[in-house]
């Protein structure tokens, strides 16, 4: 992963982590997205120590925010003219009922809203790779899920579980429409 820049979101604990520690160890230039400032400098740092690399950076944003997304977008477009590797994992389950900033079901926001629109803010400078790659991290939940577009924000008959469930749906979906579109282009898409 020498002389590759790689994006991974949700990147302060669990499969984020893991991935971001694998690539920091194969010394990708790595760039280690959270929504807790002190958190995600605790990760810089314990990264670079454990993997020896000193190319790793942060970058901090609530996904619950769209408006937060598209300003990490625009940071990032000032750091990089280039990006090899997007890894969207950031995500997030919870058993109540909540709403992003701007009204959107709290994990179709988070776990799929941000991701697709980051992505999509993102694309020119993963084009401007030859062999780029996205990865949608996704949950075998999705195989218990439908999308109900009569009520996409989850108004009625609510459960948590559900709602997660959905939103990795439309990851997997996200996935594939994407490659989709990208095909011939160099980049790999995969969920």
């Amino acid at each position: 992963m020498q002389g590759r820049t790689c994006l991974v979101t949700g990147a302060t604990h669990g499969i984020g982590l893991c991935t971001a520690e694998a690539l920091a160890r194969r010394g990708a230039q790595l760039i280690v997205h959270g929504r807790d400032a002190e958190r995600v400098a605790a990760v810089e740092q314990s990264l670079r120590e454990r993997s020896g690399n000193p190319q790793i950076s942060g970058i901090v944003a609530d996904f619950a925010s769209l408006e937060a997304v598209r300003g990490m977008a625009a940071a990032l477009g000032r750091r990089l003219a280039r990006l090899d590797v997007l890894v969207n994992n950031a995500g997030a389950l919870s058993i109540e009922r909540r709403t992003t900033r701007e009204g959107f079901e709290w994990h179709f926001g988070v776990n799929h809203l941000a991701p697709f629109l980051l992505t999509n803010l993102l694309l020119e400078r993963l084009l401007a790779r030859e062999r780029a790659r996205i990865v949608c991290v996704a949950s075998n939940a999705h195989r218990r899920a439908r999308l109900d577009f009569a009520d996409l924000n989850f108004e009625h008959d609510y459960s948590g579980r559900a709602a997660y469930a959905r939103s990795k749906l439309a990851n997997v979906l996200f996935g594939a429409e994407l490659a989709r579109r990208t095909a011939g282009t160099g980049i790999a898409v995969n969920s």
